[in-house]
Formats: structure tokens, sequence, C-alpha cells
């Protein structure tokens, strides 16, 4: 199983790289799930906590909706089903997109399912955003993770580099990945491989193991 996270910076090509992963796991019989970002959606509730003072619990719920209706952005049109479960026997063969607020209101109150109990594990601030949330995800399922976004991988003084450790990213102030990602990935010995998710045949190419990208290594 696969776990792809599709950011809210490709907004204005990510249904053709969602219509290129429907393929893919139609012709392999591969279950791969996209956990949307929150882009334009999320920033609209930076904008209003900014202008009118909202709570950060206020701001994370508000947030998670975001990564939701930017999941129902990339399911229209692109004959993708919406799902609100990762229980295995929920999960079908092919490409799924998954709608987050329910599912981590339920890991929240502890009756999520198999391991759910303490919480999702997320912190409920902007430190933690929709890559954590996919990076717990991918970690219950015990599924690979991918992070497509607009850049090419992680870049140290200007160089794009092919791996690093998730404790070197503690060290940086400013990465393609949210701040307590690389805090996820060592707690739950897993990795995530960032590609540029223009380029929908790099995302297979993750999916496949070869790739033009980084690989975070969490353990």
């Amino acid at each position: 199983m696969i776990v792809v996270k599709i950011g809210g910076s490709l907004i204005e090509s990510a249904r053709e790289l969602v219509r290129e992963l429907r393929r893919y796991a139609s012709d392999e019989e591969e279950r791969i799930i996209i956990v949307p970002g929150g882009g334009v959606f999320a920033d609209t509730v930076r904008t209003a906590s900014d202008a009118y003072g909202i709570s950060d619990e206020a701001c994370h719920w508000m947030a998670v909706l975001a990564m939701d209706q930017y999941g129902h952005y990339l399911a229209d049109g692109t004959e993708v089903s919406l799902i609100t479960d990762i229980r295995q026997e929920s999960i079908r063969e092919g490409l799924s997109v998954l709608l987050v607020y329910d599912l981590l209101k339920r890991f929240d109150r502890g009756d999520g399912g198999e391991g759910s109990s303490g919480g999702s594990g997320i912190e409920h601030t902007w430190n933690a955003t929709s890559d954590t949330i996919a990076g717990m995800v991918a970690s219950r399922l015990g599924a690979a993770f991918i992070k497509a976004t607009d850049v090419d991988g992680v870049l140290v003084d200007g160089v794009l580099v092919s791996e690093i450790g998730a404790e070197e990213l503690l060290a940086m102030s400013e990465t393609c990945v949210d701040l307590e990602l690389p805090r996820l990935l060592i707690s739950r010995s897993l990795n995530c491989r960032v590609v540029n998710g223009g380029y929908p045949d790099r995302v297979v190419d993750a999916i496949r193991g070869g790739f033009l990208g980084t690989m975070i290594v969490g353990g």
C-alpha cells in the first residue's frame, strides 16, 4: 500500500497527477491513498486567523477541513473514490482520496479503530500540517510514504540532495516539509520520498522505488 500526499502547491496540475496515479493503480492492481494538502483553502484559514485572532485549536480543525475541500477538488472529474476510514477492509484496490476530518476526530476520541488509542499524536498547531497528517496515516497503514510537491526535493545550500536524515532536517530553519514531520518520521521509523509532483512520471517512479527527489530517512 502507498500513501501519496499531494500538496496544495500543485493545484493547477494536481488532477493530471491524480489521473496518472489512477491509471497506475489500476494497471498494477495497487492500493494507493491520496492525502490532500490544504493549499489555498488552508491559506484562507491562516488569513482569517491573522485578521480575527482564531485560536490554534480552532485553526487546526479549520485547516483539516481545508484538506477535505482540496480532497473534493482532487476527486472532481477524476473518477476517484473518496474514503473517510483507513481500516484495511475499507480500502479498495485502486486509487482513493482520503478525507481526514472525521478520521482525525475519531482518533482524538480514541474510537478510530485498531491502534487509535491516545489520539492521533498530532499537535494542534501550524507546526503540524498535512505533511505530518499524511505521515501519520502512512505509519498506521505500514505503507510507503511519498510527498508530491512543487519542488524537486530537499535542498541543502541550494543543492538537491538524494537522501537526508530526518534528524538533519530538525536543524534546518526552513525546508519543503512542515516542522513536525521529521519528528514523526523519527518516532515511527518511517521514510518519506519527496518528489516534484508537477511531473507525474516522477511520482510513479517514486512508487516503483527509483526516482529523482529526496529520501528523508526516519529510522
